[in-house]
């Protein structure tokens, strides 16, 4: 699945730069969900991930927020190079959600903006271990992803000639296995379809409970 996905968006990769730019997609209600997030990063010098950042679009408004360092990972070398191009002063590598090239407590706060969308149930899961493993106690993971049940594929994704599998996902099981994988949860959301989406809109923010709390 991982050499699907890295190849769909190599290939996808200037047209996505195109479609999505930057934040304009997004509901008032999703930048708002960002600001809290980014109220909620902790002091420090370590950095604030955008894990699976694809080009970068939402880096500039976090470095708009005042977070800074900041860092990227995502599993397309080509959404990368543009991700290197939107925020230049960003540390941007290409790393898979599983396994983040940073050290154990090495991280303010995690974002995660539709990132999950080709991850299973059970990818989830592990994703939410290492995002915990990389957290400092008390940071802050926003995720977002199309919420509902089920999968559903696009033939032909952004003009290209390749197909995208995307599986839906519902709040509650990404609040749970965040719970499970040393979590507290602060809020999750659910919104209806803006008029270019097909699937509502889940959100998940969590903090890193602190050891006396896991």
């Amino acid at each position: 699945m991982a050499d699907t996905t890295r190849s769909l968006y190599d290939t996808v990769a200037d047209t996505y730069a195109c479609v999505l730019p930057d934040l304009r997609a997004e509901a008032a209600s999703d930048l708002e969900l960002i600001y809290r997030f980014g109220r909620m990063v902790p002091a420090g010098e370590s950095p604030v991930l955008d894990a699976g950042c694809g080009t970068g679009r939402v880096l500039p408004y976090l470095a708009s927020l005042g977070l800074a360092p900041l860092a990227g990972i995502d599993l397309s070398p080509a959404m990368v190079a543009h991700a290197r191009r939107h925020a230049p002063d960003a540390r941007i590598a290409v790393a898979p959600l599983t396994a983040l090239p940073f050290p154990d407590a090495g991280v303010r706060g995690i974002l995660c903006w539709y990132a999950i969308i080709h991850s299973t149930h059970a990818e989830v899961a592990v994703i939410a271990e290492e995002a915990a493993r990389v957290l400092v106690q008390g940071a802050p993971l926003l995720l977002a992803f199309q919420a509902g049940t089920g999968d559903h594929f696009v033939p032909r994704a952004y003009g290209h000639d390749v197909s995208l599998h995307a599986v839906l996902h519902e709040p509650d099981d990404i609040a749970a296995a965040l719970t499970s994988a040393g979590f507290q949860i602060v809020a999750t959301d659910r919104r209806d379809p803006l008029s270019v989406e097909k699937h509502g809109q889940g959100f998940v923010l969590a903090v890193r409970a602190k050891a006396t709390e896991a």
